[in-house]
């Protein structure tokens, strides 16, 4: 298999927000890992957090 036909790395699959959503859940009081998949309810935490941000009234 040359270099063209070689898989991409884990790492080039995951998305970019990844280390954010990290960052954010631990300074939230999360325990999540430094790797491999984020659980759901972290990144959905995450949403309903950065949504309150954006429109803190709830309009």
């Amino acid at each position: 298999m040359d270099e063209q036909q070689q898989p991409p790395d884990v790492q080039d699959q995951q998305p970019q927000g990844d280390d954010l959503i990290r960052r954010w859940a631990r300074a939230n009081g999360y325990l999540v890992n430094d790797r491999g998949r984020i659980p759901a309810m972290f990144r959905e935490a995450y949403a309903r957090a950065q949504a309150e941000t954006q429109d803190p009234a709830g309009e």
